[in-house]
C-alpha cells in the first residue's frame, strides 16, 4: 500500500542533498516504503551477513560495489537498513556521505533507536533529516496524499477499512492481512522482539523482567494519572528507575505520555 510519506521522501530525494533517516517501530513498513521509493537502488542490511563484511570494510567498499568512483548520468541511491546495529554507524555515514554524498542519495532506515541514539553528541549535525513512520492512521487509508492546509472538510471513510483498522491496527502486515489468529500471533512475536531485542540495547540484561513488568502494569492502567511512586513499589525500584524506564518503552514506541492540562499537576497520562 502507499504510504503518506511516500511522495515527501521522493521529492526530498529530488531537491535535497542531506541523508534520509527513517525511524519508527518495528516492522511498520520503513524497509518496504524506502525501497519503493525508486526502482533502480543499492540496499545493504546489517543482518546480512554478506553486507554486513562490506560494511565493515569502510564506506570506500561500499562506494567501490556501488562502481561510484565511475560517472553516472544520474545520482546512485543507496539504502543502509539497521545499520544502528553496528556500533560504528555514525562514523561510517559520516565518512560515506563526505566522500561519496555529491554522487549518490542516502536513505538510512531503522528502529527507534536510531531516533534515540541521534540524541547524544551528533557528528552528523546538518547531514541527514530525520522522518518517523507511524502505523496506518485514517487519513492514510482515505488517501496517502498530503494536503498542505491544516483545516479541512471531513472526508468519509470506507466502513468497511476503519474496522479493519479498529479490529487489527495501523501495522500494515496484520491490517492487510485481517485475519485475527494471523494477528495474535503477530501481536505476541512483536512483544517477544520488544523486550528480548530492542530494550537490551538499551538496559542490563537482568534488569529486563522488571521492564516487562512495568510495561504490563501501564498496559493495564491506560489512561490514567501516573503514580510514579506507586510504580516504584510495584517493579521494586527507584522513581527515577522509573521515569528512565519509561522514557526507554516511550523511544520504543511502546507508550507515550500526555501531561495533565493544568500545570500544577505535572503528572502525564500514559496510553
Amino acid at each position: 500500500m502507499k504510504r503518506s510519506y511516500s511522495s515527501a521522501l521522493v521529492e526530498h530525494l529530488r531537491q535535497h542533498r542531506q541523508m534520509v533517516f527513517v525511524v519508527g517501530p518495528r516492522q511498520v513498513g520503513k524497509t518496504t516504503l524506502c525501497r519503493s521509493l525508486v526502482q533502480k537502488h543499492h540496499y545493504f542490511n546489517w543482518d546480512n551477513q554478506d553486507h554486513r563484511a562490506l560494511i565493515i570494510e569502510g564506506p570506500g567498499r561500499i562506494g567501490q560495489e556501488m562502481g561510484l568512483n565511475q560517472l553516472h548520468e544520474k545520482h546512485q541511491v543507496v539504502i543502509f537498513d539497521e545499520i544502528h546495529k553496528y556500533s560504528k554507524w555514525k562514523d561510517f555515514l559520516k565518512g560515506f556521505f563526505d566522500v561519496y554524498g555529491p554522487r549518490s542519495k542516502i536513505i538510512v532506515t531503522g528502529s527507534s533507536r536510531l531516533g534515540v541514539f541521534k540524541k547524544g553528541g551528533d557528528s552528523l549535525m546538518g547531514r541527514y533529516f530525520l522522518y518517523h513512520l507511524h502505523p496506518v492512521s485514517v487519513r492514510e487509508i482515505i488517501g496517502p496524499a498530503l494536503d498542505d492546509k491544516e483545516i479541512q472538510s471531513p472526508i468519509p471513510i470506507d466502513h468497511q477499512a476503519f474496522q479493519a483498522l479498529y479490529a487489527f491496527g495501523g501495522f500494515p502486515e496484520p491490517f492487510l492481512k485481517a485475519n485475527s489468529r494471523f494477528s495474535n500471533r503477530w501481536i505476541r512475536l512483536r512483544q517477544e522482539q520488544l523486550f528480548t531485542e530492542d530494550i537490551r540495547d538499551f538496559s542490563r540484561v537482568q534488569e529486563i523482567h522488571q521492564i516487562e513488568l512495568l510495561a504490563e502494569i501501564l498496559r493495564s492502567q491506560t489512561g490514567q494519572l501516573t503514580n510514579y511512586a506507586s510504580l516504584a513499589r510495584k517493579v521494586r525500584v527507584s522513581v527515577d528507575t522509573i521515569r528512565r524506564w519509561i522514557k526507554t518503552l516511550e523511544a520504543l514506541y511502546y507508550c507515550f505520555t500526555i501531561l495533565h492540562l493544568l500545570e500544577i499537576l505535572k503528572i502525564p497520562f500514559i496510553y
